[in-house]
């Protein structure tokens, strides 16, 4: 066998290690390393990414804090860097906090849009790395609101509908009618963060009661095949002890 022969069985020897790895890795429930930075996924984290592999449609509920969208993408993440057929698409809504009106505000559509996504484009950041997600960016890895979907069919695609109580019932029926083939789709909120005053905005509380009737337990029962449904808690909370006595301290406001 030539020298080049050699060498290139040897380099397709070793780019095929790090998926075989990978692969392991993830059978086992571990955090596989492949070209991205591994996170530390509470066990909450890692039953979400079981259920996310395991359905097509997965709706989260959670605290302001708790992690979910964290846990989403982290699985996200590792099925994007095995499978690269594969694309990333997180979709919320732009929604000013209560009264205050911003306004007009100049500058393209893409600047005016980004801190709306800032939250998941750290994560990924983070995961992947700041030149990763940049190469990727509008490729396979995408941030859109719901206007953008219009007409699309996202097939092959990792998608995670965020902060879903601020999305309209109908607005959130046609995002979930764009999931094609070979897709995952994500529906993550908390009717408790609705900071605005229309009540018949929260699409995620009209979503659990089409897609899940509850027990004499209070438990979600899903109504369709391949639909699940996880609920974290005040004490999944990661982000401050004062977060967690905020939210108690605000309780009543939700009963």
């Amino acid at each position: 066998m030539s020298r080049n022969a050699t060498r290139y069985n040897r380099n397709a020897q070793q780019a095929k290690q790090p998926k075989a790895k990978f692969e392991e890795q993830r059978q086992q429930g571990g955090d596989g390393k492949l070209g991205y930075h591994s996170i530390q996924l509470t066990q909450k984290q890692r039953q979400l990414g079981n259920l996310i592999r395991q359905n097509d449609l997965i709706f989260v509920e959670g605290p302001s804090g708790s992690g979910k969208s964290l846990g989403v993408i982290a699985e996200f993440v590792k099925q994007y860097l095995v499978d690269h057929t594969k694309q990333i698409i997180v979709i919320r809504t732009p929604v000013e906090a209560g009264t205050d009106k911003v306004g007009f505000l100049p500058s393209s559509l893409e600047t005016k849009l980004e801190p709306h996504f800032a939250a998941a484009r750290q994560t990924l950041d983070t995961l992947l790395s700041k030149e990763k997600v940049e190469c990727d960016l509008d490729k396979r890895i995408k941030f859109m609101i719901p206007n953008f979907v219009l007409g699309c069919t996202l097939d092959n695609s990792l998608v995670l509908i965020d902060e879903s109580q601020q999305i309209q019932p109908l607005i959130l029926k046609l995002l979930l009618e764009r999931i094609g083939k070979n897709s995952t789709v994500v529906v993550a909120g908390d009717a408790r963060q609705l900071y605005v005053k229309d009540k018949s905005r929260n699409g995620l509380t009209d979503a659990l009661g089409r897609f899940f009737r509850k027990d004499i337990h209070g438990k979600q029962i899903p109504r369709y095949e391949h639909v699940e449904h996880m609920e974290f808690e005040i004490e999944d909370v990661q982000r401050s002890e004062l977060t967690k006595n905020v939210i108690r301290a605000y309780s009543d406001l939700f009963e």
